[in-house]
């Protein structure tokens, strides 16, 4: 029983450790996209804050189209993309689960 537990709290451990170096691998990213579009205009709170809430696929989509950000309003429409098809996907699953 004793090994058992050993064992789960070294899994946790692990897991812990691995889930923590994927978060900071993800804020370097937004600290660094923030850094970069800061080279182009002054971002606002609310640029700062959504940039923030990205999460890893979001932050590397966002890198990936960077050459085509030049404007805040470039920004905010790219944010706005991000958001409609996480809202759609959360639709389409929601939607998926009541049909099951």
């Amino acid at each position: 029983m004793r090994k058992g537990v050993k064992k789960g709290i070294k899994q946790g451990i692990e897991q812990g450790i691995v889930q923590g170096m994927v978060q900071g691998i993800v804020k370097g990213k937004v600290s660094l996209l923030k850094e970069l579009l800061r080279q182009k205009w002054e971002l606002t709170e609310r640029d700062e804050k959504d940039l923030d809430s990205l999460n890893e696929e979001e932050v590397n989509q966002i890198v990936q189209v960077l050459n085509r950000i030049n404007t805040p309003k470039d920004l905010h429409d790219q944010l706005k993309k991000l958001s409609d098809s996480k809202h759609q996907a959360e639709r389409h699953a929601q939607f998926s689960f009541s049909h099951d």
